[in-house]
């Protein structure tokens, strides 16, 4: 059900100073403005603020805890005995070896505490919290490069909600069409554009061009901020489900909520894309039981996605934060209000992941740039106005990617550099060493099929077991590597950079750049070069041994890579010559690495396995 209001113009929209404007936007919480976000007032007093706890229920029934809890207390009994075995005096090498393998193993293995320790707490909206008599609205962005035809559906979705009450909907179109504009008379859906209004097209924050948090700004400034209370904002390809609205909205019913983040689930190509599977497999924890274990205080972040503002909060915010990562940014910004955020699990919308290797390759190195931006300016400037537990919750969200990828890349370096400086950094049975890590995770395994069966995934149909999330953490750590040194660059240079949008819609046949693979094939290259002179020269046998290991799987990243990109591309109005000329370079080459890894080890076990001395 929809209604026609009459849409009053909010008064700040004069950009002759712009500071003074978002200052009077945010009645006086923000004082300044600055590339980087928001300044904050001094003078003003600030409340932090937490949800109501009679707005959660636990989210499991009791049985299901307890199973969920003796889980965890396996698993720290595991890691506890592997503490033990791993600091036995004989498995130590040298003193720096022991630093760095336990710095990379504590990492690895610990880094589940995070969740283990909020298990107790996964909590989601209660159903019975009525819904807020609010003026409600939803609105969708869409960019001049995403075809309407993504769009639509989305549109369509929106204006098809079981919610009762009266709502409207929206498109912010950077550059409408007639086509759309007519469209979106004939459905009832109402348009905003910013198209040639210098104002919301600057070179930075706010209102900066080419990036969605202009668009938006554009709507809130003359017609969010003065006609509704609560707004939900979606990404062009985000599909809702028929009680979206209901679930996104029970929330607001608290007057401490100020915004409600919802599961990304980019799920609607996972037939059609592996990068899409990965990132989806590795995710689905996170997207469910890991957010709702933030509800009440410890503030779950939005998801670019799709979330929900109480737009009075966001107001006093100075707007939609800055930086690619606007969804974390605007999270923080009205946390820094006092607001609460809540997690509404059930709030369910489908888009679409990755369509190719590239693409989720480039989101991966944009996203860690983006936040690694966000600590060293807005939150760097801004943290000690929370509490000691909103802090560390805060560093974690944005350190816990760039620290994911420097570890795994350490994890990989560890053995040549052994090799390098002919060092025993360990002395232990590798296969022990194997056996004993498999061991400990399979608790959490155990969890995930636990929360699984407790419907809390998001999705939830996943296979808890799969080779795509495998490769994704393999192939993801470089680009994320780069993407935090970028972000430091640009932090310390002050260099603004465009965003890439993520290409959407029938794309044709996309080739696979060589450029794309070139880190694993250096890593191959390095690896079997300097495992082979290991094994030649003596040096480390035992990590020569590994590097080439480590050769082998990166040699197999060369090949499967390009080899799945030729799986997936569309046969529909295409040659066999025609896919495989888009592959060629990169496929040949990653067979040649996988080969050369292949014979590599091979020759390595042949040696010292087989005691064929005479080949040198």
């Amino acid at each position: 059900m929809r209604h026609q209001p009459l849409h009053k113009k909010s008064q700040n929209l004069i950009p002759s100073d712009l500071s003074a404007e978002i200052q009077s936007l945010s009645n006086g919480w923000v004082s300044d403005i600055r590339s980087t976000g928001p300044v904050l007032a001094t003078d003003t007093p600030r409340v932090i603020r937490d949800a109501s706890e009679e707005l959660f229920v636990p989210a499991m029934p009791r049985s299901t805890q307890r199973w969920l809890n003796l889980t965890v207390l396996l698993w720290v009994v595991l890691v506890i005995c592997f503490v033990v075995w791993w600091f036995k005096p004989e498995h130590v090498g040298t003193t720096t070896g022991l630093v760095l393998n336990s710095a990379v193993a504590s990492f690895i293995l610990l880094l589940p505490i995070a969740f283990v320790s909020r298990i107790r707490s996964i909590r989601r909206i209660n159903p019975d919290v009525p819904l807020p008599d609010s003026r409600v609205a939803m609105v969708t962005t869409r960019a001049p490069s995403e075809p309407f035809s993504e769009v639509q559906p989305t549109l369509e979705a929106m204006l098809n909600q079981h919610y009762k009450a009266d709502y409207d909907v929206w498109l912010c179109d950077e550059s409408p069409t007639e086509e759309i504009s007519d469209w979106c008379e004939a459905n009832g859906v109402y348009l905003s554009t910013r198209f040639e209004d210098e104002d919301y097209h600057r070179s930075s924050w706010p209102r900066r061009t080419r990036c969605k948090e202009g668009n938006l700004a554009y709507f809130y400034d003359n017609h969010g901020y003065a006609n509704y209370d609560i707004v939900a904002q979606f990404d062009c390809d985000h599909i809702p489900e028929p009680d979206y609205l209901e679930a996104i909205l029970r929330p607001f019913s608290d007057p401490n909520v100020g915004y409600v983040a919802a599961p990304s689930m980019c799920d609607l190509n996972r037939k059609d894309s592996w990068s899409a599977r990965g990132r989806l497999y590795a995710e689905a924890m996170i997207h469910g039981p890991h957010q709702s274990a933030h509800n009440g205080g410890l503030t779950p972040t939005c998801i670019g996605s799709h979330y929900a503002v109480r737009t009075a909060d966001l107001a006093k915010a100075g707007g939609i934060g800055p930086e690619l990562a606007e969804d974390f940014s605007t999270s923080y910004v009205i946390r820094l209000t006092g607001a609460d955020g809540a997690f509404a699990v059930d709030a369910k919308a489908h888009g679409q992941g990755p369509s190719t290797f590239a693409a989720m390759v480039t989101q991966e190195f944009q996203w860690c740039r983006s936040l690694t931006v966000l600590l060293f300016t807005l939150v760097g400037r801004t943290l000690n106005v929370y509490r000691p537990r909103l802090k560390f919750r805060f560093l974690f969200a944005l350190l816990v990617m760039p620290a994911m990828g420097m570890m795994t890349g350490a994890g990989f370096l560890i053995a040549p550099l052994a090799v390098v400086f002919d060092k025993q950094w360990m002395s232990m049975n590798i296969l022990d060493f194997f056996i004993f890590t498999t061991v400990v995770s399979l608790p959490l395994v155990g969890m995930l099929l636990i929360l699984k069966k407790a419907g809390l995934l998001r999705p939830n149909d996943i296979p808890v077991v799969n080779w795509e999330s495998g490769l994704f953490q393999l192939v993801r750590w470089p680009y994320v590597v780069r993407g935090f040194f970028a972000g430091l660059r640009q932090v310390i240079f002050r260099k603004e950079v465009h965003f890439k949008v993520t290409p959407k819609g029938d794309l044709g046949i996309q080739p696979i750049s060589m450029n794309v693979m070139l880190p694993y094939h250096f890593l191959t290259a390095a690896m079997v070069v300097i495992g082979l002179w290991g094994l030649i020269d003596h040096r480390s046998p035992g990590y020569a041994g590994l590097t080439l290991l480590g050769g082998l799987i990166y040699g197999f990243v060369c090949f499967i890579v390009p080899w799945m990109h030729f799986c997936e591309l569309p046969s529909a109005n295409t040659t066999f010559m025609e896919r495989l000329r888009a592959v060629a370079f990169p496929l040949l080459a990653g067979i040649i690495m996988f080969l050369a890894s292949v014979f590599a080890l091979a020759l390595y076990a042949a040696i010292f396995f087989g005691g064929y001395q005479w080949i040198w």
